[in-house]
């Protein structure tokens, strides 16, 4: 039989590793926007002919 302990550690696993999955998730997507907000702003800037 587990010891409370380890049954513990068993029932927080998942959540901890959907925490962890959604953190880095919303780091590469902030990231992401910011390359992609970088890419925007110079094709403005061409545009307008700054």
């Amino acid at each position: 039989m587990f010891n409370q302990i380890s049954l513990f550690i068993m029932l927080l696993t998942p959540v901890i590793a959907y925490v962890a999955g959604a953190v880095i998730f919303s780091f590469v997507e902030c990231l992401r926007k910011n390359s992609a907000q970088t890419k925007c702003n110079s094709i403005l800037s061409f545009r307008n002919g700054l």
